[in-house]
C-alpha cells in the first residue's frame, strides 16, 4: 500500500511523520555524515518548511495574542521554527559554503522562533531579559568569565526543566506513546525533545496499537482515546518544553555564531587553473635564476667589460680559454672557502678599545717607583706651617698615628700564631 501524499495529510499527522523521520538523526542514532542521512535530513526540511508556509497561510499565529488564547493543539507548532534551525545545523556538510548557508538559515529559524515565544510571553522574567539581551548583542558575551556563567546558567535551568518535564510526561505515559511512533528496531525513546513534541501531537496522528486487556479477550486500540484530564498535563508539558527549547536556542545559536566567525576568517580555496600554475612555476623558475650564486657566462665583448680609459663597465672573471664544466665547478666550489677577516680598525684604535674595555694593566716600572707615597704626601703637606691645609693635615697624620698605636697595642705581634711559632 503505497503511502498517502503529505498534501491530504491532516496538518499533526503530516508534523508527526516528519518528526518521526527525524528521531534517529536527533537521537544520534544516525550520523549526519552516514550515507542517506543528508537526503533523508534535505526531504524531512522540505516538508518542515512546508508546514510552516501551511500554519502561516492558516493563520494559527497573531502578534496580539497570547499563550491562554492558544489551544492546545496550537502550542504544539510553536516548536516548528526550533526544529527547523536544529535540522539545518545538522546539514550543508558539503563543503564550506554550503555548511554557512546551513548555518545561516538554522540562526534565521531559530532567532524566529525566539521572537514568536517572546510574542506569546511563555518565558519567565529571566528567561525573557537572557533572551532579551542575547537579540540586543547578537553573540555571547566576550568575556570568557561571562561566557561561563552563562553556560552554568543555561545548563542548570536545563536540567531544571527537563526533569519538571519527565515528571509532567510520567503523568500522560509518554514513553509508552513514543514506542508507537518508532521503527521496532529503534532503541527506547530517549529525553531527546522532538520526542516529547511527539506526545504533544494529538493521538489522532499516531498510529496505534492493538493491545490485550488484563482478563479479558478482547482487544483495545492504545491511544485512541485521549482523557479529558490529561489535558492540563498536556499544556504543562507543552510550556514547559517551549522554555526548555528557548534554552537548547540560545546554546545552539552561540555555537553558531562561532562556527560562522571561524569560516569567516578561513581563507577561500578556489580551484586552480593549469594556466595559473604555469605561471607560478614561470615566476618561481625566474626567481631562481635571479638569486643564484653562479651566473651564466654572457656573450660580452671586452668594450663592454672595460672602457676605453680603463675603467671598469662590469664585473668580470678572467679565466682561462676554456667553456668546460669542469672550470665552472671548480668557481662554484671557491665560492663559500675558508672564511678570513679583514682589519677593520687600526692598532691604536684597537689598543684604546682594549684600554676602554679594561684589558691594559698601567702602573709599576721606575715611574711608579718615583710616585709619591701617601704618606710622603701627607708630610709634606704638613710642612706649610700657618696654613689652615697644613693645620688639617697635621691633624690628619696625628689621628692616622694614634689610630695605629691603638692597633698595633691592641694586636701584639705575633698574637695570631700560636700554632705555627717559628
Amino acid at each position: 500500500m503505497t503511502p498517502e501524499p503529505p498534501t491530504n495529510l491532516p496538518l499533526p499527522q503530516f508534523y508527526a511523520r516528519t518528526l518521526t523521520s527525524l528521531v534517529p538523526l536527533f537521537d544520534d542514532v544516525l550520523s549526519p555524515s552516514s550515507p542517506g542521512a543528508q537526503d533523508l535530513l534535505r526531504t524531512a526540511l522540505d516538508e518542515l518548511y512546508l508546514i510552516a508556509r501551511m500554519i502561516v497561510s492558516l493563520g494559527v499565529f497573531s502578534e496580539n495574542e497570547s499563550a491562554e488564547e492558544l489551544g492546545d493543539g496550537e502550542l504544539v507548532f510553536m516548536t516548528l521554527g526550533w526544529v527547523i534551525g536544529e535540522a539545518e545545523a545538522k546539514g550543508g556538510l558539503g563543503g564550506m559554503v554550503d555548511r554557512k548557508a546551513a548555518l545561516q538559515r538554522s540562526e534565521t529559524a531559530l532567532q524566529q522562533f525566539l521572537s514568536l515565544i517572546r510574542s506569546y510571553k511563555v518565558l519567565s522574567s529571566e528567561e525573557e531579559a537572557e533572551s532579551s539581551s542575547m537579540a540586543d548583542q547578537g553573540s555571547t558575551p566576550r568575556d570568557p568569565a561571562k561566557r561561563r556563567e552563562a553556560k552554568i546558567r543555561q545548563y542548570k535551568r536545563e536540567k531544571e526543566l527537563r526533569d519538571r518535564i519527565a515528571k509532567s510526561g510520567h503523568a500522560l505515559d509518554v514513553g509508552g506513546l513514543l514506542a508507537q511512533s518508532l521503527a521496532p528496531d529503534h532503541p527506547s525513546p530517549s529525553s531527546s525533545p522532538i520526542t516529547f513534541i511527539l506526545s504533544l501531537l494529538p493521538s489522532s496522528s499516531r498510529p496505534a496499537v492493538v493491545s490485550l486487556s488484563a482478563g479479558t479477550g478482547t482487544g483495545t486500540t492504545s491511544g485512541s482515546v485521549e482523557s479529558d484530564e490529561d489535558a492540563p498535563h498536556k499544556r504543562e508539558l507543552a510550556l514547559l518544553l517551549l522554555r526548555l527549547l528557548h534554552t537548547l536556542a540560545l546554546s545552539t545559536l552561540s555555537s553558531t555564531a562561532m562556527e560562522l566567525s571561524l569560516l569567516a576568517d578561513a581563507p577561500s580555496r578556489p580551484a586552480e587553473s593549469s594556466e595559473a600554475r604555469d605561471s607560478r612555476t614561470d615566476r618561481r623558475e625566474e626567481d631562481d635564476q635571479t638569486w643564484r650564486l653562479e651566473r651564466q657566462p654572457g656573450n660580452y665583448k671586452p668594450r663592454e667589460l672595460i672602457s676605453g680609459g680603463g675603467r671598469v663597465l662590469r664585473p668580470f672573471t678572467i679565466m682561462p680559454s676554456t667553456t668546460s664544466m669542469s672550470d665552472r665547478e671548480r668557481l662554484r666550489s671557491e665560492v663559500f672557502r675558508s672564511s678570513h677577516r679583514l682589519p677593520s680598525m687600526t692598532i691604536d684604535e684597537y689598543l684604546e678599545e682594549e684600554k676602554r674595555r679594561g684589558n691594559i694593566i698601567t702602573g709599576g716600572g721606575q715611574a711608579s717607583y718615583d710616585q709619591l707615597t701617601e704618606s710622603e704626601l701627607l708630610e709634606l703637606a704638613t710642612e706649610d706651617d700657618g696654613t689652615m691645609a697644613a693645620e688639617a693635615a697635621d691633624e690628619k697624620q696625628r689621628r692616622k698615628q694614634e689610630n695605629w698605636a691603638v692597633y698595633t697595642e691592641a694586636n701584639q705581634k705575633g698574637a695570631g700564631n700560636t700554632l705555627n711559632r717559628g
